[in-house]
């Protein structure tokens, strides 16, 4: 279950290459179903869309939503922001320029963060068979089992959530469209500023329990292998579609139809797990957004963008005007 959410909430898909090959899955739904799906996600706001202006007394905010892994289709995104990334005064992020490597470094000088230091490790947490699948798909992805080993249970899923795609981008210094837009902007001589501190990405998961996490981690494991090329395309398609609330109603579907997820559990498990992802932390950038004058372009993962916790209804509240503007110029 958290490899999914962890997927869908930072819309982190894999890129249409030929080594990616999977099918649409939302594509490939009875058209009634898909209906429905569509339907039911028409029913929160701005539900469509990623690129969004904001007015108030003069102030001037743009929103695009991110997808975190490369795609070639990005480049026409960038294309059609450079203009308003040209006239910000503030750029806005996740993490600010130069932050991801910090962050590599934070975590090698306290690996306390990232890794089990002390007691049992995921061999005997998880048990043979289990452990066993884990140290074979994290070799696949270049993570030697000692290592593996000692993987807090976020951690071995933050791994399991990254495709043979997104290593073969990795490698090539290929970026997602947040990267892009960094780049851009130093190219511009503009900070792109993080909206939240460093380290919120690993304190987001002390949240959740080992139990908790270890549970989650199981879930992943049972579902990873057989159908995460489909996941990576349904993604980025329902992506550049720019049906973004579709991907959360999606989400939805496979999780409720998953045979170890317990009906009674599952609502409270995703309600936590929104509270914890997107809606304290949207409301913790809102403040930040707010805090300057000047015009601004925010640029953070789409699934930040919908819905009543979204970014778009909390501007809405805070007096702002908001304009959904089309992608293609």
């Amino acid at each position: 279950m958290l490899r999914r959410l962890v997927l869908f909430l930072s819309l982190c898909a894999g890129p249409a290459m030929a080594a990616c090959d999977g099918t649409d899955l939302v594509a490939a739904l009875p058209a009634a179903e898909r209906a429905a799906l569509r339907a039911e996600a028409a029913t929160h706001p701005h539900s469509e869309g990623l690129l969004w202006r904001a007015e108030k007394d003069g102030r001037m905010i743009h929103l695009v939503g991110t997808m975190h892994v490369p795609d070639p289709r990005h480049a026409a995104t960038l294309d059609r922001i450079r203009p308003v990334l040209d006239a910000a005064e503030h750029v806005f992020l996740e993490f600010g320029e130069g932050d991801e490597a910090r962050l590599q470094r934070m975590v090698a000088e306290q690996p306390e963060l990232a890794f089990i230091t002390e007691g049992p490790t995921l061999p005997d947490l998880l048990g043979k068979a289990d452990w066993d699948r884990l140290r074979a798909a994290l070799s696949e992805r270049g993570v030697p089992g000692f290592l593996a080993a000692k993987m807090k249970p976020w951690m071995a899923m933050a791994n399991l959530a990254v495709t043979a795609c997104d290593l073969q981008d990795l490698k090539a210094g290929r970026r997602g469209l947040d990267g892009m837009v960094i780049e851009d902007a130093a190219e511009m001589g503009k900070a792109a500023e993080a909206l939240e501190p460093l380290d919120t990405a690993l304190s987001l998961f002390a949240a959740f329990s080992q139990a908790e996490q270890l549970d989650m981690l199981r879930l992943g494991l049972a579902q990873q292998a057989q159908d995460s090329a489909d996941q990576a395309v349904t993604l980025a398609e329902a992506y550049f579609r720019e049906e973004i609330q579709l991907i959360w109603e999606f989400s939805m579907r496979q999780m409720a139809a998953h045979p170890d997820a317990a009906p009674e559990d599952l609502k409270s498990q995703i309600d936590r797990f929104e509270q914890v992802f997107v809606t304290a932390r949207n409301a913790a950038w809102i403040d930040r957004i707010l805090s300057v004058d000047g015009p601004t372009l925010v640029a953070v993962g789409a699934m930040h963008l919908p819905g009543e916790s979204g970014l778009l209804r909390q501007l809405e509240d805070a007096g702002y005007t908001v304009t959904r503007l089309p992608l293609a110029q």
